[in-house]
């Protein structure tokens, strides 16, 4: 008899219904012993054999009566007996035995048939993703974990946090995480600003810029001087001048208004760079030159945030591929006082009452702190000053022109100002630097100087001293003995090295001849003074031509008049001739025509007095032919020039036509300080209806002083310019070469007798 229906009859009941089943077990146990015990299957290694054979059931029971027990054969297990362990019933069930009262015991879940599983243990995992199994442990997020970081027991530092699987620093603000640490870019000098921003050796970090520090570099002081000058205009080069000077190793840049120009260090020879450059700098110890830029900007004469220095070819001013990056910004004012000083391995900027080192070639900036801004000189009409920076006794300076017959230099930057170097005459100059090559200072000016007796816009050199390091010699020099020697002027080595000139000789032009005083020089068997002799006017056999005198090396002006057009509006005011009182008005409206009227006063004419009542023709084609009661009308004339007409004072020279208010003529002012003018109103060129002309000329009463003047000028062109004695053979002028020449609005002129 199968008895395991049964058996799981019982296990089902007490699984599903503990207590009852039980009390049923309870009940039946009191049933009487009719024989032998029936085999329950409670024995837990035989859960029985269905195929096997028993014995029959004693159903007598008798006393005494033999009962065979049936032959058990081994149990080889039925198809769905559990091989791995006998099914758990629970405790034996008592059947027969007194009731038992305990807890029911609920044993092992109870088998309720169907295929066992015979496989191997569930081994899955048991922390969903994101998480991570790391040991016997919680799951873990390996990409936050700071004990299991990137991978389980891969566990961050002290003060570390893990962020994206990465052990990172933990700063507390407000310090940020610059090179594996925590620094404050408000005053670390590592980090000054932002990360990776080091301070110069000894300088401190102050929010967020550098602050101070040791000065690196050679020693470099400079020494100026008015000899050996030479000087040429540039505005056919560069126009109207902007500001901006520096010289490479190979040349001499300036910025005018149309063009940056490139002039040959020696001879000036110059030719325009194709762009404008505002921020001119060089490194005078190498020559290499830059130009400011905002990134890879150059930067403009409106000023901006300077943040690298961009290259340029010192041959040809041609943006290269160079670029420093400077360590720190340095704001610079597009109004206000802005100065640009070039210096040996080093450049000092100023703006906005603070001052800057850098370093060349590094870029690295030293924020030197306030300063006292030098003044900008007014007659400048650049947006900075250009100038040099000096560095000697362990001190900077910065030298710059104080005024039109200083040049100052400031230390920096306590502000402590003393002077450099006194001039006679330096015009508006505001621009100048140093070639430590050519031992020269570089400069610019607008009108005359003592360097320069006319023209519009000038570029010179003249001789410079540099004290500090180790100079190369100069292109015109050649090494004798370990030194540099001018084989040209060297007594030591006149003509070749070795060659020494005798006692009392000196050196000229390669041979040795006439030693001369201090200040002069042999030429041509003569002591001459280069600054003043017309015949050797700045070197020996230089002549000026014309006319021309010869001041500071230079030839200029004529025989009777000096030429300064550096003057301004607000120094010769213009003249309203046709609103003056008593004014005559003439040639209105006409092409080709004159008129004469007489001077009221006395004044001078090329060395001669003219006397009052003298008359003054005048022409409406832009000129005044002096002394003259009957005149030449000339469309156009060339000065000097022994045709008529002669004796001519021409503001504007040219084919015009006059306007509807003709050419008006008055005097003005109180004796004996008159003034006779000559207005020029709203004429234009002949057939040009596009240009507008006001220019007037202004003869001055007894001192002879001649003044051309201009008001608004538009669609303006070449016209001849300046003054013819009355023979026609000296002239004077304004015009860079030549006597013809464009005018600009507002320009001025003056002619001043020479005693």
């Amino acid at each position: 008899m199968d008895r395991r229906p049964a058996l799981r009859g019982i296990a089902l009941c007490l699984a599903l219904l503990p207590l009852s089943c039980a009390q049923q077990l309870i009940d039946e146990s009191a049933v009487p012993d009719m024989g032998t015990a029936v085999d329950a299957g409670l024995d837990p290694t035989d859960l029985g054999d269905p195929d096997a054979k028993v014995a029959p059931a004693d159903d007598v029971g008798f006393p005494g009566e033999d009962d065979v027990p049936p032959v058990d054969p081994p149990d080889v297990g039925a198809p769905d007996d559990v091989a791995t362990a006998p099914e758990d019933l629970g405790a034996p069930t008592d059947l027969g035995g007194p009731e038992d009262t305990g807890p029911v015991d609920s044993g092992a879940p109870v088998d309720l048939g169907g295929p066992v599983d015979t496989g191997p243990a569930d081994t899955g995992p048991r922390c969903a993703a994101p998480l991570s199994e790391c040991g016997a442990g919680p799951c873990v997020n390996t990409q936050t974990s700071a004990a299991h970081c990137g991978g389980c027991g891969r566990t961050c530092a002290t003060g570390q946090m893990c962020a994206a699987g990465v052990c990172t620093l933990v700063c507390a603000a407000p310090t940020v995480v610059c090179g594996g640490a925590c620094a404050n870019l408000q005053t670390d000098a590592a980090h000054c600003g932002m990360c990776g921003r080091a301070c110069a050796t000894g300088a401190r970090c102050a929010l967020g810029r550098c602050v101070g520090g040791v000065i690196p570099g050679a020693s470099f002081q400079v020494g100026l001087s008015a000899n050996n000058c030479s000087t040429v205009d540039h505005l056919a080069v560069t126009g109207d001048d902007r500001g901006g000077i520096a010289v490479s190793g190979a040349r001499l840049f300036y910025s005018g208004d149309t063009s940056t120009g490139r002039f040959d260090l020696q001879s000036l020879v110059g030719e325009t760079v194709g762009r404008i450059y505002d921020g001119l700098v060089s490194n005078l110890a190498t020559g290499a030159l830059y130009t400011l830029a905002i990134g890879s900007t150059p930067v403009t004469n409106m000023g901006g945030t300077i943040t690298s220095l961009m290259e340029l070819n010192p041959m040809t001013g041609g943006l290269t591929s160079g670029l420093i990056n400077l360590s720190q910004p340095i704001p610079l004012p597009a109004t206000g006082s802005v100065g640009i000083f070039s210096g040996y391995e080093r450049i000092i900027l100023m703006g906005g009452g603070r001052a800057w080192h850098v370093s060349l070639p590094s870029g690295a900036v030293i924020d030197l702190g306030a300063v006292a801004m030098p003044t900008p000189r007014a007659a400048c009409e650049s947006w900075a000053i250009w100038g040099v920076a000096e560095f000697y006794g362990g001190a900077l300076y910065v030298d710059y022109v104080q005024s039109g017959t200083a040049i100052a230099r400031m230390r920096v930057p306590e502000g402590t100002v003393s002077t450099l170097a006194t001039f006679t005459s330096l015009s508006d100059m505001c621009s100048f630097t140093v070639s430590p090559v050519w031992r020269r200072w570089y400069f610019h000016h607008e009108g005359s100087s003592q360097f320069r007796a006319s023209g519009l816009e000038t570029v010179g050199y003249c001789d410079a001293t540099l004290t500090g390091p180790t100079l190369p010699c100069r292109p015109i020099d050649t090494t004798c003995s370990g030194a540099c020697a001018n084989l040209q002027t060297s007594a030591a080595h006149c003509g070749m090295c070795g060659r020494a000139c005798a006692a009392g000789e000196s050196c000229n032009a390669g041979a040795c001849g006439l030693a001369c005083p201090a200040g002069q020089t042999a030429c041509t068997g003569a002591c001459v003074d280069l600054n003043t002799d017309p015949a050797h006017c700045g070197a020996c056999g230089r002549t000026c031509i014309g006319g021309q005198w010869c001041i500071a090396g230079a030839c200029g002006g004529g025989a009777n008049y000096a030429v300064d057009s550096s003057l301004t509006a607000s120094s010769v005011p213009y003249v309203d001739a046709c609103g003056a009182p008593g004014s005559v008005r003439m040639l209105q409206s006409t092409d080709d025509d004159g008129f004469s009227v007489p001077i009221p006063f006395a004044t001078r004419w090329w060395g001669a007095a003219l006397a009052a009542g003298a008359p003054m023709y005048v022409v409406s084609n832009g000129y005044v032919q002096v002394n003259a009661g009957v005149g030449f009308v000339s469309l156009s004339g060339t000065l000097p020039s022994v045709g008529t007409p002669n004796g001519v004072i021409a503001p504007q020279w040219r084919d015009l036509e006059t306007g509807t208010s003709g050419v008006c003529v008055a005097t003005v002012g109180s004796a004996p300080s008159r003034r006779w003018v000559a207005q020029w109103a709203g004429a234009r060129y002949y057939a040009d209806f596009s240009s507008v002309l006001n220019f007037e000329l202004i003869v001055h009463e007894g001192s002879g002083v001649i003044d051309l003047a201009y008001g608004a000028m538009s669609g303006v062109g070449t016209a001849t310019v300046g003054m013819e004695n009355p023979g026609g053979t000296q002239a004077v002028g304004p015009c860079p070469s030549g006597n013809s020449c464009p005018i600009i609005s507002n320009a001025r002129t003056r002619f001043t007798p020479i005693p």
